[in-house]
């Protein structure tokens, strides 16, 4: 067989005959494969050859000049050298639907993110997609975002991102905000259980409200990410950020964007997930609309 990848915890292995299998990292006792790979450990250290015959639970990285031990403990992620570009993408699509008779009020929710992935960087899109309607036609509350993220690690354990973002949300006031910045910050966790990292930068965006006039603003931005995952029955992901934007153009104005996300697996490759949403802002466009709108999905999904 060929091994595709090993992520969060899971190594990718396609065989010719039993179709592509997703092998649980702590389960395996040894890895040997004559291709080029490079391989990362937790500290962000990467090495790069073929694996070789090692003792139980290590593996043997094979280099031009050097052979390497490594407890397999401590490699977080293993990477093809030579992978066509459709092996380096992954993603996830989920949709939801809810109708409550009492309020005459239905939601239609959906979501996509896609990722493209290389040994030195990740560029990744996201999606999200809400629309309300009500049986009076009145007091629509739809919102939206799309964002594009370019994610580098010059360092071991630190990385240096540059995104760009358009949103809308009715319930804030907002008709379009056009956004991109960039931050750098340490990556604290790397496990095959658990990521965490940190960051601070600085974006600046356009802001045009509801009956109001255009603004353009510069903001501080603090970032907090958090993943946990076991494949152990059930197959669970539980995903936090956190994007914290003080004002600087504005002092005394904040916003906040919250995302919590959990998925089980239900089946190969199809999930269903349950997510919330919580985006703030002290002073919106416009006054005369709310500041904060507030939300909780339920979905199924397919992840490829």
């Amino acid at each position: 067989g060929e091994i595709i990848s090993l992520n969060r915890g899971r190594l990718e292995f396609k065989t010719d005959d039993a179709g592509t299998l997703y092998l649980e990292w702590d389960k395996l006792a040894s890895v040997v494969a004559v291709r080029l790979f490079e391989i990362e450990i937790e500290d962000g250290t990467q090495f790069l050859g073929s694996l070789g015959a090692a003792p139980a639970r290590s593996i043997s990285v094979v280099g031009a000049d050097v052979t390497t031990p490594l407890q397999m403990s401590l490699v977080t992620r293993i990477s093809p050298i030579g992978r066509s570009f459709w092996q380096k993408i992954d993603g996830a699509i989920d949709a939801g639907f809810s109708y409550t008779r009492s309020s005459g009020v239905a939601q239609l929710n959906a979501n996509w993110n896609q990722a493209y992935r290389q040994p030195a960087f990740t560029f990744r899109t996201v999606l999200s997609l809400t629309a309300t309607g009500k049986d009076d036609g009145e007091g629509r509350d739809d919102r939206g975002s799309f964002e594009a993220s370019f994610l580098r690690y010059p360092w071991k354990r630190w990385f240096f991102t540059i995104a760009g973002r358009f949103e809308t949300n009715e319930s804030l006031g907002l008709a379009l905000r056009s956004q991109v910045g960039g931050a750098v910050g340490p990556r604290l966790v790397n496990t095959n259980r658990s990521q965490l990292a940190v960051g601070a930068g600085m974006v600046v965006n356009d802001e045009r409200g509801v009956d109001v006039e255009p603004t353009r603003n510069l903001e501080a931005l603090f970032l907090f990410g958090w993943s946990f995952f076991t494949y152990d029955r059930p197959k669970t992901n539980l995903d936090v950020t956190t994007q914290y934007y003080p004002s600087l153009s504005d002092p005394g104005r904040h916003r906040i964007q919250f995302d919590a996300a959990v998925k089980q697996e239900v089946l190969k490759d199809f999930f269903v997930s349950v997510s919330g949403y919580n985006t703030f802002d002290s002073r919106p466009p416009n006054p005369a609309f709310s500041n904060n709108d507030v939300g909780v999905v339920l979905s199924v999904g397919w992840s490829y």
